[in-house]
């Protein structure tokens, strides 16, 4: 919780700067090994010492992606929300605010990544803001994603995306409120290895009382299917129907097309033999 501390305190920081009590991030209740002194009565008084103790503000995390639909949705500009993104695509001046990146890729100087990676390396390393990588080997002044810590949470299954990482860090930070914006993962890869991973955590955090959000511009909250039970729906057996028509459509053309080949062929061979005899006899004189 070390690096975590610089997006969001933690109980013992929060003792140490007298800003209120230590105490489980996620239901505001202290925690049996924290004891919290009892004031003393003033003798002459006798009342307890008051003090002014602010109230600490919901921590409300904003992911943001790439993807056009809804990036520019976030809120940018709302100071309560603080931004998390990640990707070269968001890179250079491309969103308006940051106050901390995600980049868990370590090949980005590879060959297969020079017409992008070593510009990016150059401009991570010129940010001030938090930095979460695999180590600090390309850029210096990264911080560490706690992987281990990570892992022994929420086990190794899940963690298929660059998102997957920040909303097990925003459940880790103790968000209240997270939100995805710029996120579809609707490419047929994403869909199948990145989505269930993304879409385990949002529900994660929703089962801890955090509140997970989705503009209706991306597709991210849309469950899968139910196996066994969508087959037996009026829209998935309309679905199903259209799929075998389509299908077998394409079938028959593909058929058609195959004699139309083999015509084609016989067609053009019988026209390189005319031009053969053509060149070679037809300068004979009857």
């Amino acid at each position: 919780m070390d690096n975590i501390a610089k997006l969001t305190p933690t109980g013992t920081e929060l003792l140490k700067s007298g800003n209120g009590r230590a105490g489980n991030h996620l239901h505001g209740k202290p925690s049996k090994a924290q004891k919290v002194p009892t004031p003393e009565i003033s003798p002459k008084f006798g009342l307890p010492p008051q003090s002014v103790v602010e109230p600490k503000p919901p921590l409300k995390i904003a992911l943001v992606g790439t993807a056009p639909s809804s990036r520019d949705l976030a809120p940018f500009k709302d100071p309560e929300w603080t931004i998390w993104a990640c990707s070269p695509g968001n890179a250079h001046g491309v969103i308006p605010k940051v106050d901390a990146w995600f980049e868990v890729h370590s090949n980005l100087l590879w060959p297969e990544a020079a017409t992008y990676g070593p510009q990016y390396v150059e401009w991570l390393k010129q940010q001030t803001f938090p930095i979460y990588m695999q180590d600090t080997s390309l850029v210096p002044n990264a911080l560490r994603l706690p992987i281990e810590e990570l892992i022994k949470e929420h086990g190794r299954f899940f963690f298929t995306s660059s998102f997957a990482y920040m909303l097990a860090m925003a459940i880790r930070a103790g968000a209240s409120e997270i939100a995805l914006f710029g996120i579809d993962m609707a490419s047929k890869d994403e869909y199948i290895l990145q989505r269930p991973g993304g879409q385990y955590f949002m529900q994660e955090a929703a089962k801890r009382g955090i509140k997970v959000s989705v503009p209706y511009e991306s597709d991210l909250a849309q469950p899968p299917p139910l196996y066994g039970y969508d087959d037996s729906t009026p829209f998935c057996r309309k679905l199903h129907m259209r799929r075998s028509e389509l299908i077998s459509r394409i079938a028959q053309m593909k058929a058609e097309h195959g004699k139309l080949q083999h015509s084609i062929a016989f067609l053009e061979g019988a026209l390189e033999d005319l031009d053969y005899t053509k060149t070679i006899w037809s300068g004979i004189q009857t």
